[in-house]
């Protein structure tokens, strides 16, 4: 498998190091006017709801960006996790085809809708988003569990103060209202880029929730990212406290393409039976490897990514279970700028 990703790697490499051009679609018409669409909703909310917060008629200004870019950053955005979403400033909307393939479970499709809208205008930090709710930090690393109904909020940033980042968000998930704090604290040591994470949440549905995690970044050779993540959570009527723990490898060949290879533990305190007489045992108690290709082709605004996985879990008595996970994103908006389709299409 590493060595058709290299291959791969180098003749993507050796692609995008020229432009093509290829005559435009009825999809690149439409991708476009859709965008355009997008773009300029999302601005009108944030004049029109800037004025009436401020009572300034004129308003113009825009903010500064709350988290200046870094590698680091580049690479969150490039993977779409849980830390690029919380503060991205880009709009748009995205669109995820997901196929899971199982040898021990049965297989899964489904569609998810993401849409990132923020009011950036002067001192007003908000923004509107719609996601899948159930979304954190260990569901992020077995995205294959992330099956939470699709909900919609908006999200308040907090200036910075004594170096710690926050933000508020209240919505709906589903038919059920909750609130949720999110609170960072990124310093650096040595080399290490550091940002402890802490986040509070309650809701109708599934009570009070809170969960801590905690990143280690750094570049190694090849501006390539290594990363050590910590993750714990705890949560009303659930014993025990979740626990996970992973080292990630990230590279970039060229901004079009990505690989990432992870190594995650899993485990939990508290050893109970469920209803669907599943045992989860406390301690240790899964294994996984993951690999992740991800690619833009056809067009910018088109992505897809293949993520193999083997899992030895201690309710399958630690025997593999595989598992892959292909899927597509199709952005509107401006996670890359936005150009009228014309005689040709850059590809």
């Amino acid at each position: 498998i590493l060595f058709l990703f290299s291959s791969f790697a180098c003749a993507q490499s050796d692609r995008n190091d020229t432009v093509i051009k290829i005559n435009p679609t009825i999809f690149d018409t439409v991708h476009y006017a859709v965008s355009k669409k997008v773009v300029y909703g999302s601005n009108y909310l944030d004049t029109t709801i800037s004025r009436w917060l401020s009572g300034d008629k004129n308003i113009s200004c825009v903010s500064k960006p709350l988290h200046p870019d870094t590698r680091e950053k580049e690479i969150d955005s490039f993977f779409q996790n849980s830390r690029y979403l919380n503060e991205t400033k880009d709009i748009f909307i995205r669109l995820r085809l997901n196929s899971y393939f199982y040898s021990k479970k049965n297989n899964k499709f489904n569609v998810r809708l993401n849409a990132q809208l923020p009011f950036s205008r002067c001192k007003r930090r908000w923004k509107i988003f719609i996601q899948d709710m159930s979304y954190n930090d260990e569901k992020e690393i077995r995205p294959e569990e992330n099956s939470g109904k699709l909900g919609i909020g908006i999200r308040y940033y907090k200036k910075e103060q004594h170096g710690i980042t926050s933000n508020y968000s209240l919505g709906l998930n589903g038919a059920h209202p909750y609130v949720r704090a999110r609170f960072g604290l990124p310093f650096l040591i040595n080399n290490w880029d550091i940002e402890p994470v802490q986040i509070f949440k309650y809701s109708s549905k599934y009570y009070f929730k809170e969960e801590t995690n905690i990143y280690f970044d750094r570049f190694v050779k090849n501006n390539n990212l290594f990363r050590f993540k910590i993750h714990r959570e705890t949560q009303t009527k659930k014993k025990g406290m979740d626990y996970a723990f992973s080292f990630e490898y990230y590279m970039n060949f060229k901004k079009s393409t990505g690989f990432r290879l992870s190594q995650t533990f899993f485990g939990n305190t508290h050893y109970k039976d469920n209803p669907s007489d599943l045992k989860v045992y406390n301690g240790i108690n899964n294994y996984e490897t993951s690999l992740s290709w991800r690619a833009n082709t056809w067009r910018k605004w088109f992505y897809y990514e293949i993520r193999p996985t083997v899992n030895f879990d201690r309710k399958y008595d630690y025997k593999a279970s595989y598992a892959l996970r292909f899927f597509i994103d199709i952005y509107f908006g401006n996670y890359h700028k936005i150009t009228a389709p014309t005689k040709y299409v850059d590809f």
